[in-house]
């Protein structure tokens, strides 16, 4: 399979002193990702970017490439030179705060985005809630409808995305107009947003092997 990871890395962050680098188990997030990714993808294939010398030792060590990430430029600014840095075709975009995205939906997504010959995929959760937007009904039209007859949402779980390198860059944008979605459950769709999220997830990888191994 032809395809680059990039898995964007900082020492610091909104949701820990640490950011990637903060305990998970009985290592630290972003070396818990780097596993996962190692589960299905050769270590070439494997891109950490940061401008952190402490991530470049680990890149080092565990025997991936290291993309160093110039000062003053925004997320996007960082994503789009370090896409230009790869060259091949397909472009894995990888986030160590979903930790519960292990290889086989890593698997699952790259052959369904090859086998359909699709242009973008992200993960997503699918959710049938009542939504209200700018204060009016947004997905139904009855108080009394069933949950079951509602619209459903999909909230991107920021975990995968899969896209086209040479139209990422000619567009400056990573997801086409109508991306397809790749849809997880409700557990693999966990996201760490902030202190409150990463302490919830690190009482949850227990359950992550259990789901491993179909306990």
């Amino acid at each position: 399979m032809s395809f680059t990871i990039i898995i964007p890395a900082q020492e610091k962050n909104r949701y820990h002193e640490q950011g990637d680098l903060a305990p998970f188990g009985q290592t630290t997030l972003l070396e818990w990702k780097i596993a996962q990714c190692k589960e299905f993808a050769e270590l070439s294939q494997i891109n950490i970017c940061s401008d952190s010398e402490i991530i470049k030792e680990i890149a080092q060590k565990e025997g991936i490439n290291y993309i160093k990430r110039k000062a003053g430029l925004s997320y996007k600014e960082m994503l789009f030179k370090s896409v230009e840095a790869i060259s091949d075709k397909d472009v894995i975009l990888i986030n160590t705060t979903s930790p519960f995205i292990g290889s086989k939906v890593y698997k699952d997504m790259y052959n369904e985005y090859k086998s359909k010959k699709l242009n973008s995929l992200i993960s997503v959760e699918k959710k049938k809630e009542y939504i209200f937007f700018d204060q009016e009904k947004f997905n139904f039209t009855d108080n009394f409808t069933p949950r079951e007859n509602v619209k459903p949402i999909y909230i991107a779980t920021n975990g995968c995305y899969i896209f086209n390198r040479d139209l990422a860059l000619d567009h400056q944008k990573f997801l086409s107009n109508n991306p397809s979605l790749f849809e997880v459950d409700s557990f693999t769709a966990t996201e760490i947003k902030d202190v409150k999220d990463y302490k919830i997830a690190r009482e949850m990888i227990t359950t992550y092997f259990q789901e491993d191994l179909d306990v």
